[in-house]
């Protein structure tokens, strides 16, 4: 089975303030794949995705 590990660490790298929003921006992203498959394809804004909470380490296990 494969097996994908993301591991995210939110720094503010060369005092560029956006770079931990950046990092942890992510997060919603990978949450979002199995949303992205169900739906057609095209264009969607941030208000079309659904906010999840995290699983697994970080999260709640299912």
């Amino acid at each position: 089975t494969p097996r994908i590990e993301v591991t995210v660490e939110a720094t503010d790298e060369g005092e560029n303030r956006s770079a931990g929003g950046n990092a942890t921006a992510v997060g919603r992203l990978v949450n979002a794949i199995d949303w992205l498959t169900e739906n057609p394809p095209g264009l969607y804004d941030a208000l079309d995705v659904p906010l999840r909470a995290a699983v697994g380490k970080l999260g709640r296990k299912k």
